[in-house]
């Protein structure tokens, strides 16, 4: 990778792929993209949890908040 590359890709307001041999090798993105990427799969992996959560207990006795604060 040349820094001219580099240089290039911190330039630009979207993710760069930076190539080598033709081949896609890295990306670069702004640090408000990355974040925003990384909650977002955050957020996708919860729901995940919660969608095998709530099919794993189907037909099992369910609690409210309300209950288990008791």
């Amino acid at each position: 990778m040349t820094t001219k590359a580099l240089a290039h890709a911190i330039k630009r307001k979207k993710p760069t792929v930076i190539r080598e041999n033709g081949t896609p090798r890295y990306v670069v993105l702004d640090w408000d993209t990355y974040r925003t990427w990384e909650e977002m799969r955050e957020d996708l992996e919860d729901h995940i949890r919660f969608e095998i959560a709530m099919r794993e207990s189907k037909g099992k006795k369910r609690y409210t908040l309300a209950e288990v604060k008791e």
